[in-house]
C-alpha cells in the first residue's frame, strides 16, 4: 500500500526534483545531496510497494484420522470448508476467492469465477465456508492476495472438493442428550448411499469438543445399509456424563487423503456406567 502517494504523482514529484537536481548540481553540494536522496526515496517508495504479494499456500489437508481436521473438507452444515495460510508480512489487505466446477460429461474445468473477498485478519490461518455448493460436483478453488488497488498476486495453487450424501442424526443411535448408551455400548447408523463412498470415520467427543476417538472403519458389506461399532471397554468414559459422535464418510482417495467426503451433524449420548 502506498503511503505517501499515489504512482502518478510520485512520478510528478521524481520529474521536478530530476529538474532541480539539474539546475543546482553545479552549486550548493549539500542542497543536491538532499535534493539526490530526496530522489530515490520518492522514486524508489513506490517502485518497492508496486511489488505483487506472493500467491496464497492452502493448508495442508490432514490425513481422515487426524483430529482436528484441517485443510479443504466437508462441513458438517452441509458445504466445503477451506484453509490457507495468512501473508500479513507482505501488506495484504484481503484475498480474492473463485471457484470453478469440474463437468464430468466434457471431462474439464469450466471457467473461474470469482465468489467472494474475504479481508485480511489477525489469524495465521483464514478460512471460508462455501455453502453454495451441490452434492456429486467436484469444485476447484483458488486465491488471490490483495496488496492494495490493482496490486494482485498470481493465482495460488488449485484444490479441489466434492461432497457426498451426508447421513443425518434421524439415522444415528443413540442421538439425544437423554438417550443412553446400551448395555453393549453400541453406536449404530443407516446410510443408504454407501456405494458411493469407500469408509467411515467414526469421531467421539465430550461435551466440550474433547477428542475421546477417531477411528476409520471400512462398511462390513455394500448390501445393506445398517452399520454399527462397539465402543471398546479399553474406551474410558465417565458415568452421567453427555458425549457426542459424528459419522463422516470418504471416497476418491490420493495418497491417503479423501477428496470426496461428508460429514454428518453432531449426535449426542448419556453414558451411565455400571
Amino acid at each position: 500500500m502506498f503511503t505517501n502517494c499515489s504512482v502518478l504523482t510520485a512520478v510528478k514529484q521524481c520529474q521536478i526534483l530530476r529538474k532541480r537536481w539539474v539546475i543546482i548540481r553545479s552549486g550548493n553540494s549539500l542542497l543536491f545531496l538532499f535534493l539526490f536522496s530526496l530522489l530515490l526515496v520518492k522514486c524508489g517508495l513506490d517502485i518497492e510497494n508496486s511489488t505483487p504479494p506472493s500467491p496464497p499456500v492452502w493448508v495442508q489437508k490432514s490425513l481422515p484420522e487426524e483430529w482436528p481436521e484441517r485443510g479443504i473438507d466437508a462441513h458438517e452444515s452441509g458445504g466445503i470448508y477451506l484453509e490457507w495460510e495468512s501473508n500479513r508480512e507482505e501488506n495484504v489487505v484481503a484475498y480474492q476467492l473463485f471457484r470453478a466446477t469440474w463437468y464430468e460429461t466434457n471431462d474439464s474445468i469450466g471457467d473461474y469465477n470469482f465468489i467472494s473477498r474475504i479481508g485480511e485478519q489477525s489469524q495465521l490461518v483464514l478460512s471460508y465456508f462455501d455453502d453454495q455448493v451441490a452434492i456429486r460436483s467436484r469444485y476447484y478453488y483458488k486465491l488471490k492476495a490483495e496488496a492494495s488497488i490493482e496490486n494482485f498476486s498470481t493465482f495460488s495453487d488449485s484444490i479441489y472438493y466434492s461432497l457426498l450424501p451426508q447421513l443425518t442424526p434421524h439415522n444415528m443411535t443413540p442421538r439425544g442428550s437423554t438417550d443412553t448408551l446400551n448395555d453393549q455400548r453400541m453406536l449404530s447408523w443407516v446410510y443408504s448411499t454407501n456405494i458411493e463412498m469407500e469408509n467411515y470415520c467414526l469421531t467421539i467427543l465430550t461435551i466440550d469438543s474433547e477428542l475421546i476417538t477417531r477411528i476409520i472403519l471400512s462398511p462390513t458389506n455394500y448390501v445393506t445399509d445398517r452399520e454399527s461399532w462397539q465402543i471398546p471397554d479399553s474406551l474410558v468414559l465417565t458415568s452421567e456424563q453427555i458425549y457426542k459422535w459424528r459419522i463422516d464418510t470418504g471416497a476418491n482417495y490420493i495418497a491417503g487423503i479423501e477428496s470426496s467426503g461428508s460429514e454428518s451433524l453432531w449426535a449426542n449420548f448419556l453414558y451411565i456406567g455400571d
